[in-house]
């Protein structure tokens, strides 16, 4: 495939960083943890989209999702909980990054919190990004089109020259719809799959996945 690619752009939860979210709100509900359906019944609930845009406190979060969604638990463990979703990197996130050449732009959008964005900063991932789009700061949370357009923006790009990486199909297919090219990928491994189709890799790259 012939390189018209100027600029990567990665969602974070789910392609390189393990979150515990699917299964801990499976549990809770008590229903299959199939990760389209829960992130849609997610978004549902109005605390999860106004926290997840930077309006309500973690604290009045817990308390709304709690209700809004019916949980059978306490706002305070649910709180708990929810702050332990990010658990770590997925195997060879760090050299994935690491081995996109210097030459492309390196972005992240997710829909994050700053109570789960300051546990990923842990994890080493932040200082790999040019530019972070996130949903607690901009203020909008993916698939709305103000969320991908803050991104093609900020990279002062045309759509069609970013690759967007997420791992849901929601996301994938609005990216799409603004002209970007977008891949479902659920591990670097898949991404990396994908940059390499893109031929976008450096040569002769092979994944440590210990890293």
């Amino acid at each position: 495939m012939s390189n018209t690619i100027s600029g990567i752009l990665f969602d974070v939860g789910g392609v390189l960083v393990r979150m515990n979210g699917v299964p801990s709100m499976a549990k809770l509900l008590d229903i299959k943890p199939d990760h389209e359906e829960l992130h849609a019944l997610w978004l549902t609930s109005p605390s999860v989209v106004a926290h997840e845009t930077g309006k309500i406190t973690a604290e009045e979060f817990a308390i709304g999702v709690v209700a809004d969604l019916n949980l059978p638990v306490s706002a305070d463990d649910f709180l708990k909980n929810f702050c332990d979703w990010p658990e770590d990197l997925l195997p060879g996130a760090l050299q994935l990054l690491e081995d996109v050449p210097s030459g492309f732009q390196l972005a992240a959008l997710s829909n994050t919190s700053e109570v789960h964005w300051d546990k990923i900063l842990t994890f080493g991932l932040g200082e790999h990004f040019e530019q972070t789009y996130l949903s607690h700061l901009i203020g909008h949370l993916k698939p709305s089109y103000e969320a991908y357009q803050m991104a093609i923006e900020g990279m002062c790009l045309a759509a069609s020259e970013i690759l967007f990486l997420d791992d849901g199909a929601r996301n994938i297919e609005a990216a799409k719809k603004l002209g970007m090219r977008a891949h479902l990928v659920k591990s670097p491994k898949e991404a990396r799959l994908v940059l390499e189709e893109y031929m976008v890799l450096r040569e002769n790259t092979t994944p440590n996945n210990n890293i």
